[in-house]
């Protein structure tokens, strides 16, 4: 296998500190000197941080308009005899 399937493979766990202390230095050795997994690796990591904090912002009114709206339309379509 080489270094760079071996570091996208494991990346989530590299990221995680889930790895063995041998297959973590093979990653991190392998990042290193390759900017193109580093690069991958820089980004999954902020993915994950900006997931990890996602949720935290208010929706803006103009979702609880459309979802105002598709209430309203949903209601208009209901059989009255249901």
């Amino acid at each position: 296998m080489s270094g760079c399937n071996e570091a996208v493979e494991y990346v989530y766990q590299y990221i995680d500190d889930e790895l063995t202390t041998t297959r973590k230095a093979r990653i991190k050795w392998h990042l290193k000197r390759c900017g193109h997994c580093m690069d991958a690796f820089t980004f999954e990591t902020e993915l994950k941080e900006r997931i990890a904090s996602g949720g935290k912002t208010e929706p803006g009114p103009e979702l609880f308009d459309s979802l105002r709206a598709l209430l309203q339309q949903e209601r208009k379509n209901e059989d009255p005899d249901c």
